[in-house]
């Protein structure tokens, strides 16, 4: 159903003739991009439970970047009006998180712009005149009409904005940063953001953020994401990434759902635009971005953090800049993995203070400054009631299964043996040779059954159904497989080519037990008995004993 309404509702000159609750604060929140509908709807979290307060919300038409936020109106369950009839109604505020909407048509009414990003570090092209102007800054001519407060996170950015425009002197107000203060409340959830996500303790998950343009990561360095999938082994990394949503607005979601098929079927996490993305910051162990601001957020929270696509629409002499010239920037031609464990290792500790001090001054208040300023400017004193801290809400990704893995591995004496995996579809043969097919049922691409060394059915089934389901693969799914592997309980059942069968205990994911009896074959070792599986991420012992001939 379509989120407008066909009145004014609580702005109606005769609302209080309709009005169940009389007396209430009444703000337009004016949205006119993707970005900035999400972005207000975290600020104003404010208002929650507050029932002084009316919120009407407005869309104001004309921006590129404009796709999807009826459909965003609709998920969150608002309802909204049109610009034009809010120029008709009434209102006591107006708020809006976009500097490009027209604030001139509010002009009796006091109005206040929160930017939708960190700061002002970034230089957008105008609509209008193709020319580029600074991104969060109301135009002089808004400005000077007086009635608009520009929000600000630090004293520091009035300076730097005066350098732009004189009129933005004395219409500054700190009003902190929603989602910066959202990430340290939450940072208390981490575990709960990691199970969301299926990364386990002994595994590390990277985080990978795109603004938008063709400059941004996404734009610029997208064969990034599957150079990264092929180079990180499966046992010890898990991948997310999110995109500003400016890219999901101009692209769409199809296209992008499209572009990272491949990838999301090698067990790329892809987070939506509307939430999640703060969750995942928290659970990362190590953030790659471009000059958007989760970059920024990233290294505020202490996160290890790599930049690629870095681009020159970055304001010289921000803090954005400083870390573009300071952080670490990926070479994509080189060992992505060894430049991630060396990020880890010697990351900078007192790099996060240093930003939040010239970023942010006064970490953690976003809440009450914003709402303070509300109250003000509306000419109403501000509630007694204490804000609620929630935590950020846990990521829902879109991901599918490894089914393909290529696997390496060596056998180390008698009874050791050393596994890695990588999805199949993005290991470079070329640059890493050798290695052997492992394929788990569900895999849709059927000529991978027929390469496979190895198949692997992960659906664990009882005992008494192991020989008929190990027959029916070795004859049916993967003729060509040296063994066939079933899960079951506290381990899986493994058939070798041949007709020999063994029972395998053990914690390893059936892949990588499977895998390692492989290579003992190969290698013409004793199978049965204790033996020991190292893996990038944790060492295991496997126990393997003869089990009853497959008839």
């Amino acid at each position: 159903m379509a989120p407008e309404r066909p009145d004014l509702g609580p702005a109606a000159e005769d609302a209080h003739r309709w009005e169940t609750r009389g007396g209430a604060l009444v703000i337009f929140c004016l949205v006119r991009t993707l970005v900035s509908a999400i972005r207000l709807e975290e600020a104003l979290r404010i208002f929650d439970g507050d029932s002084g307060v009316k919120l009407v919300w407005v869309y104001c038409n004309g921006s590129r970047l404009s796709h999807g936020v009826r459909e965003w109106f609709i998920s969150k369950k608002i309802s909204m009006i049109t610009l034009d009839q809010a120029k008709q109604g009434y209102c006591d505020l107006v708020i809006t998180t976009s500097e490009r909407v027209d604030l001139a048509a509010f002009r009796s009414k006091p109005v206040i712009v929160v930017p939708h990003g960190l700061g002002f570090h970034k230089y957008v092209p105008d609509a209008e005149t193709g020319e580029p102007r600074l991104s969060g800054l109301v135009c002089p001519y808004v400005l000077r009409l007086g009635h608009v407060t520009q929000g600000l996170t630090h004293p520091d950015q009035e300076r730097q904005l005066a350098e732009i425009t004189e009129e933005i002197v004395g219409k500054t107000a700190l009003v902190g940063d929603s989602s910066f203060d959202l990430l340290l409340d939450s940072r208390g959830e981490r575990p709960a953001y990691r199970a969301a996500l299926r990364v386990s303790d002994h595994q590390r998950l990277i985080a990978i953020g795109s603004t938008w343009s063709k400059k941004s990561l996404f734009g610029k360095q997208f064969e990034l994401i599957g150079r990264l999938l092929g180079e990180l082994p499966c046992e010890l990394y898990r991948l997310a990434i999110f995109l500003h949503p400016g890219v999901w607005s101009w692209e769409g979601e199809d296209n992008i759902r499209r572009w990272l098929k491949p990838h999301l079927e090698s067990g790329l996490m892809l987070i939506g635009p509307a939430e999640g993305w703060h969750g995942a910051v928290i659970a990362s162990d190590l953030f790659i971005g471009d000059n958007g601001s989760t970059s920024l957020y990233a290294a505020m929270l202490d996160k290890p953090l790599l930049l690629a696509g870095f681009s020159d629409q970055v304001v010289p002499g921000t803090v954005m800049a400083e870390l573009g010239r300071t952080a670490r920037h990926i070479d994509p031609a080189g060992d992505l993995r060894r430049q991630i464990e060396d990020e880890i290792a010697g990351h900078d500790h007192t790099r996060a203070a240093a930003l939040v001090e010239r970023m942010i001054a006064r970490p953690g208040q976003a809440a009450p400054l914003l709402r303070a300023l509300c109250y003000e400017k509306a000419g109403r004193p501000v509630p007694d009631s204490e804000l609620s801290v929630h935590a950020a809400p846990v990521p829902a990704p879109d991901s599918g299964r490894v089914h393909s893995l290529r696997a390496y591995g060596e056998v180390v004496g008698d009874r050791e043996v050393r596994v890695d995996t990588y999805p199949d579809a993005f290991r470079d043969k070329n640059r890493h040779p050798g290695g052997r097919l492992v394929v788990e049922l569900g895999e849709r691409h059927l000529t991978q059954y027929h390469n496979a060394a190895v198949l692997v059915d992960p659906a664990s089934v009882a005992d008494s159904a192991t020989a008929d389901r190990l027959r029916f693969l070795a004859t049916e799914k993967s003729p060509n497989s040296r063994i066939i592997a079933v899960a079951c309980e506290g381990g899986c059942e493994i058939l070798v080519r041949g007709g020999e069968r063994f029972r395998v205990t053990s914690d390893l994911p059936v892949a990588v037990s499977a895998f390692a009896c492989y290579l003992l074959l190969v290698a013409e070792k004793e199978l049965t008995g204790r033996i020991a599986v190292h893996t990038s991420a944790a060492d295991a012992v496997m126990t393997v004993r003869r089990s009853s001939a497959l008839v």
